[in-house]
């Protein structure tokens, strides 16, 4: 990692269509090294996945998120890992987070209504063996998403929530 690896990492991060031609041109180097530095990249796991940010309230798709703080019984030997993993295997699950203070552990869910989300929370988390406590937040809006603002001019839309 050096200093052009680390411009061409934070040009993806904010665009990820953003084309080798395009870094090249601003590192002045040629486009070929961009790509060779970007499959190093992708190679040593440092670049995981160039993904899109959508806002599924602007496209009319129906989606609920929450913010699940959880309490954990570390495992021995695995610490905070083995219950992060396992629940890392579910596609429900967006981002798992290491916390200090009151929680240990943040997760954050998205699903299509918030019945299912309750229920995934119930019987899929809430049952882990280690896991003592949970404390769900419901997303009511989303402001930034990745570095993208997600506001709209105009728009004060409040949302309806049913359970």
């Amino acid at each position: 990692m050096d200093e052009k690896d680390t411009v061409i990492l934070r040009e993806l991060q904010k665009n990820g269509r953003i084309t080798a031609g395009d870094i090249a041109v601003m590192l002045e180097v040629d486009e070929n090294e961009v790509e060779n530095r970007i499959a190093a990249l992708h190679a040593a796991g440092i670049l995981r996945r160039c993904t899109a940010v959508i806002d599924y309230s602007a496209a009319g798709v129906e989606e609920v998120a929450v913010i699940l703080s959880l309490k954990i019984t570390p495992e021995r030997g695995l610490g905070y890992d083995g219950i992060a993993a396992q629940i890392a295997r579910f596609p429900q699950v967006e981002s798992i987070l290491l916390l200090t203070g009151t929680y240990d552990l943040q997760v954050i869910i998205r699903g299509q209504s918030m019945s299912e989300v309750s229920r995934f929370v119930a019987e899929q988390i809430a049952s882990i063996e280690g896991v003592r406590e949970t404390m769900t937040q419901i997303v009511m809006r989303t402001y930034k998403e990745q570095g993208v603002e997600m506001m709209r001019p105009g728009s004060r839309d409040r949302q309806l929530i049913t359970f």
